[in-house]
Order: structure tokens, then C-alpha cells, then sequence
């Protein structure tokens, strides 16, 4: 239904760097900040009609910013006066603790669902953000997947929107593991991030059918690390958005960006 994306182009930065960009940081290019507040709007809108409330966030492969885009949306919902609760659920490889400086031993989501803690204890409200609250993914299990299945899940999520606006589940990439998927079946539906010209466009097909095959729905889709230099030649770090087809099927041109062309990878 919508699709911002994001046109990044710092390609000197370090990769630690830039996956710790946030919003809230002084000095970042009003753009990046807008296409943050766009994204939210359009959330919004969606919430609004009640459908929202919930959602997983995914991508094909690793390193195509999904966690930047979690923490960076939920601090734009903060920032208008949502409440937000942001949860860790790569249990394998969990990095939001990193962005919000929250320590990397703090029990959670696993220890919740495995019943070793209660759910309110395992909360942490991060310091000078307001309106959010972070679920750090807990101790690592031997069993990622099979936990995050159990009825428990459910539970927690059902508890956790009874209390807050927003509730956004960080999710492994898809193509890796079926926790995304998992996810995405008790919740409102994914929002599923792309870099630009780095997974090829088989592989993104693949892992949105995964997806829809599990019956979750695909709210949108956030571009990453778009090149804006060379394709829509405005700033050289920044973001913009489009209007996608309802049902997003990759194959199918958008109304109104990159008609022209269909790229041999994913753009």
C-alpha cells in the first residue's frame, strides 16, 4: 500500500557507523529525518483504520538495515506522541540493544517465553526517549524458532498492544530462518525493508512469497541505501517514498517511480 525508501549514500561510512544512524541524532540530514516522518504518516493512516497496531519487521538476507529501520520508525512514533514498544526477536543475533544502549545480558523475549521471567520485569525504558519501551531479545535459545511458536507468543503480543500504540517486532531476514514468518502470523503484518542492489531480485521474490505463503500480510516495503545521486539526482543522502501496488508483487512496476525500467536486481 505504501513504500518509502530510503536513498543512503554514504558509502565511505563504516558499516558499524551507519547502521547505528538515528533519527534523534544531532546533525542528521533534515531528508533522512522527513522520509522517517512520511514512513509514520503513512502508519498512521493505516492505523487509524484500526488495522495496524502490530507489525514484524524483515528483510531477504542480512546487513539490508531492517534493525536501522525498526528503532529510526519507532522513535519517529515516539516523537509525535506514541507509545511504542520495540521488541527483539532475532534471537540468534540481536543488535537493537546496541542502538539504544541498553546493555546485551538483560533477560527478554526468550526468557519471557520460556516462563524464566515475567514480562513486565524484562521491559527496559531507554534513557531521554520518551514514550518507548524496548523488549531486548533475551538469552539466546537452542530452539529460536520452536520457542517463538508457542501459544506463549501470542500472549505476550496480545499484552503488549493492550498497552501500547505500536508494537514493532524486529524479525530475522527471512530467507535465513522462518521466525519472520512465524512472527508475521500473529500480528497485523510485515514491513519488509530492501537494500538497494544488494539481494537480487529472485531472492527477494522468493523470500516475499515465503511470506504470503505463510499467510502474512506485506504492508509495504522501505528501500535502503538508495543511490539518489545517480537515480533521482536530489540530495546525496536521503530519503523519499512511493505509492506501490496494493498486493506488492515485485514484478509489478510501481504507478509511479522506475516504470521506465525493471532492474536485474533488486532496487
Amino acid at each position: 500500500m505504501w513504500n518509502p525508501f530510503n536513498r543512503n549514500t554514504i558509502s565511505n561510512s563504516s558499516a558499524s557507523k551507519r547502521s547505528l544512524q538515528l533519527i534523534t541524532q544531532k546533525g542528521m540530514p533534515f531528508a533522512y529525518v522527513e522520509a522517517y516522518k512520511a514512513l509514520r504518516t503513512n502508519l498512521n493512516f493505516l492505523s487509524g483504520s484500526g488495522d495496524v497496531h502490530a507489525f514484524v519487521v524483515t528483510s531477504t538476507v542480512p546487513e539490508e538495515a531492517k534493525s536501522n529501520v525498526s528503532v529510526n520508525l519507532a522513535l519517529a512514533l515516539t516523537e509525535s506522541g506514541k507509545k511504542v514498544v520495540l521488541v527483539d526477536c532475532d534471537l540468534r543475533k540481536p543488535v537493537l540493544h546496541r542502538y539504544l544502549k541498553a546493555g546485551h545480558n538483560l533477560k527478554g523475549v526468550s526468557n519471557v517465553l520460556s516462563r524464566q521471567v515475567a514480562l513486565s520485569d524484562a521491559l527496559v525504558e531507554p534513557k531521554g526517549i520518551p514514550n518507548l519501551t524496548f523488549l531486548p531479545a533475551g538469552t539466546t535459545p537452542p530452539n529460536p524458532s520452536e520457542l517463538l511458536s508457542q501459544p506463549q507468543m501470542q500472549e505476550m503480543v496480545d499484552t503488549l498492544r493492550g498497552s501500547y500504540d505500536f508494537v514493532i517486532l524486529d524479525a530475522p531476514p527471512i530467507s535465513m530462518v522462518t521466525d519472520a514468518a512465524v512472527i508475521g502470523r500473529i500480528v497485523d503484518g510485515a514491513l519488509f525493508v530492501v537494500r538497494s542492489k544488494y539481494a537480487s531480485t529472485d531472492a527477494v521474490k522468493t523470500a516475499l512469497e515465503k511470506l504470503q505463503d505463510a499467510g502474512v500480510k506485506v504492508l509495504g516495503a522501505v528501500l535502503t541505501r538508495y543511490d539518489a545521486k545517480k537515480s533521482l539526482k536530489r540530495s546525496d543522502y536521503g530519503y523519499g517514498y512511493y505509492y506501490y501496488n496494493s498486493n506488492y508483487s515485485y514484478g509489478t512496476p510501481p504507478p509511479i517511480a522506475f516504470q521506465s525500467q525493471q532492474p536485474k536486481r533488486a532496487a
